[in-house]
């Protein structure tokens, strides 16, 4: 198998879909702001040995994170919750990733309907998704072994 797949898309279906239209080879970073839920979600993705940022996807509210990814490092889960929020009917409201070598969160409050994306072959080098005020919705590139 080559090239990247596509999965997903977990959450609901508010805001303003978000995609990418590189062709990434490895994750470099993550900034995710979270409070009660996932307020948004930015990255840096290598692209022909080039760094290409994206985002931030959602609003300003919430804490800061930044995820830097060590030389070798790649995602082997991301696990989450979906809820509604106030009037919106169904949002990320949290988010785990687990790399081999470490777990990063739970980022939001885990509330609501979990959802897991194990990676079994693979690596994640990007995401896209659905934000408004909020992540409402993430899916994620994978590119096979």
């Amino acid at each position: 198998m080559t090239g990247r797949v596509k999965l997903g898309i977990w959450g609901g279906n508010g805001g303003n879909f978000h995609d990418i239209d590189g062709h990434p080879t490895r994750l470099a970073k993550i900034v995710i702001r979270s409070g009660d839920v996932i307020d948004s979600l930015a990255y840096e993705y290598v692209q022909d040995g080039k760094i290409i940022s994206v985002g931030p996807w959602g609003g300003s509210g919430g804490k800061s994170t930044t995820i830097d990814f060590q030389s070798g490092e790649f995602l082997t889960a991301i696990n989450g919750t979906t809820s509604s929020f106030g009037n919106i009917r169904n949002l990320l409201r949290s988010i785990t990733f687990i790399t081999n070598v470490r777990k990063l969160g739970p980022f939001g409050v885990e509330h609501g309907t979990p959802f897991s994306i194990p990676i079994a072959h693979g690596r994640v080098v990007g995401f896209y998704g659905r934000s408004g005020s909020y992540v409402d919705a993430i899916g994620i590139y994978l590119m096979p072994n």
